[in-house]
């Protein structure tokens, strides 16, 4: 017996574990030296430790990233791939985290159980429960892994004899992780270290590459600053090193240039796409101007945030200069070819061709063609009228004649014209010997002058006849007609929404829509007919009969095309066509008439909901006059003081009180009576007419709202709708400022409500006008939102107070799944971009509590209020109305 009471063999068989362990421990610092590799130091350790046969199972687990779990890399023992099999897990919210390894893992201190037999930790698992039985395993103990960059995983023991980890073997196999640890530490360090090597010698090949090349290589960060940049660009500008890398790029530029250059990589930033052959001009130190050609790419960081700009700058100076020379030889030399001839020729008396001199490279080839054959016959085509008719009687006749233009084809088919002049040679005697003469090319003059006269006559985007032309074309159609020829139609087609999708998209995307119409509209065009662009979005379509049948039919087929969407990058446009028919002689015998007519015919098809055709009849006739009406009567309105403002409230959604009001336009007419919004505003705008009406309804909204302030009622925000044609008006600013001052109104009582269209048809140019009115302390909202091309992320560009939901979704809020989705949606966003939300055309109790429900700042419609006089307006904020407005008398 050993003194503390254990038997001697036990003892001596501890010692020898020790001993052993201590060997172990030796074998893992010499793996640490020795190894190259995780994996290889893995192995080692886990050879090492089953030598002297203590225990039945060694591994080295790793943390698996994407499941959490415990993977094994390295065991050595009796079946060592029970350790994976085991599905140990280190998150802590599941039973398999609740063993030596989970524990030792999370908690970063040594785990272990000495009678796995009956551990509650294993007993809860039945595959552990099962392993540890059928695998004798009777103790196990587990010790984190923690490099410096934490954590990774654990070394696990598994003994057949329970009690098998004392504190000494524990302490032991604590000794063999950290030194794990510091092997692994060692590993990072050498990675890291090759890493860093790797990356300067990478720098130091791109620097020497860099350099090699002939080309000036400038990087510069996002503000223009240099950071590097090589001898070349050094050299190109007359500069240090050290000198360049303190200055910005700007440096060496002129203001117009720095400008220029400055727009070029906002361009490159903003889009991402490099720009390559971009003409500089940069400073030289000298003061010498100096022309550049260069590029711009964007410069990432390691992540693929841009960080900067790069590129090369090549010295054109020189190049420019010699193109200059070059162009002023040509242009010397063009002029003396001008009064010189490029071709010398001779006609003997039968008027063959019997001398040619010209162009040396050309002259035996043209000299074989020409030679030996008669003028007439020799490939060329008199370019006049009567062709060679009359000019082959003057060479007859023996008389001169002067810059006759000729033609012919090339072998690849291209024209080839030249201008002719000859005159006739006589001998002593008076005798006739032929002719001599000049030509010269004029293919460019002609092409020049086929070019001009198809561009006076058609449309430069679309191709297709102007309105001049189809006025020419017209008039002969309608000649025909007078003389006893078939009748004709006129089509005139107007676009719907055209507008819209320019305004919203943009100029280009809207040529782009034309070009594909024309191309849509021409390939179902019936034979015989001529489409035209008059101007805009108008098409015209002369038709050589006066069918109704064959009229119906083409004009369909032109609604269907226009109907079709049209993809413009990558958005979906949809448009569709008013068409206008009149036929001649029914509907006009002359050109001016039947437009004029077929125009009527086309607002007509407009009036009944657009995208259809009408043909003109005595009943358009009566609507045409009407319109005229309406358009004179729009234009005294103000002088005869026709027009009113009424107020529509706003309600708190929370409250139910009136936090708001709408300013609304009404036109009573002596002549018209009421007249709706919908029927004379349209007209305002396509006139103009809606800059002035605009403006005195911003200053009777703005006087009656301090108006009511005066007579003791509470201040409400006064909500205005501005149109596109108002802002872009060049006093809008101006006249909003002047109307404030004279009007006394504070700017936070005036909210201005814009369509999406109106913001976003030109972004930079609005975000500067809306900033100036909100510099004001002017509100801004955002009107119909959701019904455009926007999103509300496009939002957080502009300073906007308030969204307005289109009622277009409001409608059927209580029938449409989608309509619900989509307002939510604005809701819950456009509250978390801390906007007011305003939901408009509440007509109903069931759209009431929906909004309500969804937290909607915001009501307004039918369901509370019509639009009302001022009077009843203040009746209503200061009358003791109860919470909920009863409805009022429209």
């Amino acid at each position: 017996m050993t003194p503390d009471g254990t038997p001697a063999d036990a003892h001596h068989q501890h010692l020898e574990h020790l001993a052993a362990l201590h060997a172990v421990l030796s074998a893992t610092n010499e793996a640490v030296l020795r190894c190259a590799t995780e994996r290889d130091l893995f192995r080692e350790v886990c050879a090492a430790a089953m030598a002297d046969g203590y225990f039945r199972i060694v591994s080295v687990s790793l943390r698996d990233a994407a499941t959490g779990r415990l993977r094994s890399v390295a065991a050595a023992g009796v079946e060592p791939h029970l350790v994976d099999n085991m599905n140990m897990s280190v998150d802590g919210a599941s039973v398999e985290s609740g063993g030596t390894a989970g524990t030792a893992f999370r908690t970063g201190r040594p785990s272990v159980s000495n009678d796995l037999q009956n551990d509650p930790r294993i007993q809860r698992v039945s595959a552990w429960k099962e392993t540890v039985a059928r695998r004798r395993l009777g103790s196990g103990a587990a010790v984190p892994l923690v490099p410096r960059r934490g954590t990774i995983g654990v070394l696990m023991f598994y003994a057949e004899r329970p009690g098998a980890f004392d504190d000494e073997t524990v302490r032991l196999i604590e000794r063999m992780a950290r030194n794990i640890a510091f092997a692994l530490d060692k590993f990072d360090e050498e990675a890291e270290r090759r890493a860093a090597e790797e990356a300067l010698r990478a720098s130091e090949r791109r620097h020497a590459i860099l350099e090699s090349i002939q080309d000036a290589y400038y990087e510069v960060d996002l503000a223009g600053n240099h950071m590097f940049c090589t001898t070349a660009f050094t050299r190109l500008l007359g500069y240090s090193r050290d000198e360049v890398l303190a200055t910005n790029n700007r440096a060496f530029q002129t203001d117009a240039m720095a400008r220029l250059v400055g727009a070029t990589f906002k361009r490159v930033w903003r889009s991402g796409v490099a720009c390559e052959r971009e003409e500089w001009q940069y400073l030289h130190r000298d003061g010498r101007v100096l022309d550049v050609e260069g590029s711009v790419h964007l410069l990432r960081d390691a992540a693929g945030r841009p960080r900067g700009f790069h590129g090369i700058l090549r010295d054109i100076t020189q190049q420019r200069a010699v193109e200059s020379a070059l162009r002023e030889s040509e242009a010397r030399f063009r002029a003396l070819t001008h009064l010189s001839s490029d071709w010398y020729w001779e006609l003997d008396t039968r008027l063959h061709y019997c001398a040619m001199e010209g162009r040396r490279h050309e002259t035996r080839a043209v000299q074989k063609v020409y030679l030996g054959r008669p003028v007439w016959d020799a490939e060329l085509a008199v370019d006049l009228p009567g062709g060679w008719g009359p000019l082959r009687e003057t060479l007859e006749a023996h008389q001169p004649f002067r810059d006759v233009p000729m033609f012919r084809s090339l072998p690849d088919g291209r024209p080839y014209f030249v201008s002719v002049s000859g005159e006739p040679m006589f001998g002593a005697d008076g005798a006739f010997a032929g002719y001599r003469g000049v030509s010269h090319e004029i293919t460019r003059m002609k092409l020049a002058e086929s070019r001009a006269q198809h561009l006076a006559t058609h449309d430069t985007l679309t191709g297709l006849p102007n309105r001049a032309h189809f006025g020419t074309l017209l008039g002969r159609a309608l000649a025909f007609a007078a003389e006893g020829a078939a009748g004709c139609a006129v089509l005139f087609i107007d676009l719907d929404r055209f507008k819209f999708i320019n305004d919203t998209l943009g100029h280009g995307a809207g040529d782009q829509l034309l070009q594909e119409l024309a191309g849509r509209f021409r390939r179902v065009l019936p034979p015989g007919g001529v489409l035209a662009r008059l101007a805009g979005d108008e098409f015209v379509v002369l038709l050589p009969t006066d069918d109704t049948a064959s009229i119906a039919l083409a004009a369909q087929a032109m609604l269907v095309q226009a109907a079709r969407p049209v993809w413009i990058g990558g958005s979906e446009c949809s448009v569709s066509a008013s068409i206008g028919v009149a036929r001649s002689p029914a509907d006009g015998r002359d050109e001016q008439t039947l437009m004029k007519n077929a125009d009527a015919a086309m607002y007509s098809a407009k009036d009944r909901g657009k995208n259809n055709a009408q043909f003109y009849s005595a009943e358009i006739q009566v609507r045409s006059i009407e319109r005229l009406a309406l358009e004179t009567g729009l234009r005294q309105v103000l002088v005869r003081g026709e027009l009113a403002v009424h107020y529509q409230a706003k309600l708190s959604c929370g409250s139910q009180g009136v936090v708001g009001v709408e300013a609304l336009l009404r036109w009573t007419s002596p002549e018209l009576g009421e007249v709706p919004p919908s029927r004379f505003i349209p007209l305002a705008e396509e006139t103009g007419l809606i800059v002035a009406i605009g403006r005195w309804v911003l200053h009777e909204a703005c006087r009656q709202s301090v108006e009511w302030q005066r007579q003791g009622l509470p201040a409400v925000c006064m909500a205005v709708n501005v149109s596109a044609r108002q802002l872009d008006h060049a006093d809008f600013i101006a006249d909003l400022a002047a109307i404030l001052r004279e009007t006394g109104l504070e700017p936070r009582w005036l909210e201005l409500e814009l369509t999406e269209s109106t913001v976003i048809r030109d972004p930079e140019r609005a975000l500067a006008l809306l900033q100036a009115v909100k510099a004001m302390g002017v509100r801004l909202a955002i009107d119909d939102f959701g019904a455009g091309y926007s999103a509300l992320g496009q939002l957080k560009h502009f300073p906007v107070d308030t969204i307005k939901i289109d009622q277009s979704f409001i409608r059927e809020l209580a029938t449409s799944a989608e309509d619900k989705a989509i307002t939510q949606a604005i809701i819950t966003i456009g509250r978390a971009l801390g906007l007011t939300v305003v939901a408009e055309g509440v007509e109903t109790a069931e759209q009431e509590n929906f909004l309500r429900t969804n937290a909607c700042d915001q009501m307004q419609g039918f369901h509370f209020s019509y639009p009302v006089d001022a009077t009843a307006f203040a009746a209503l904020i200061g009358g003791g109305m109860p919470p909920r407005i009863q409805r009022c008398a429209p």
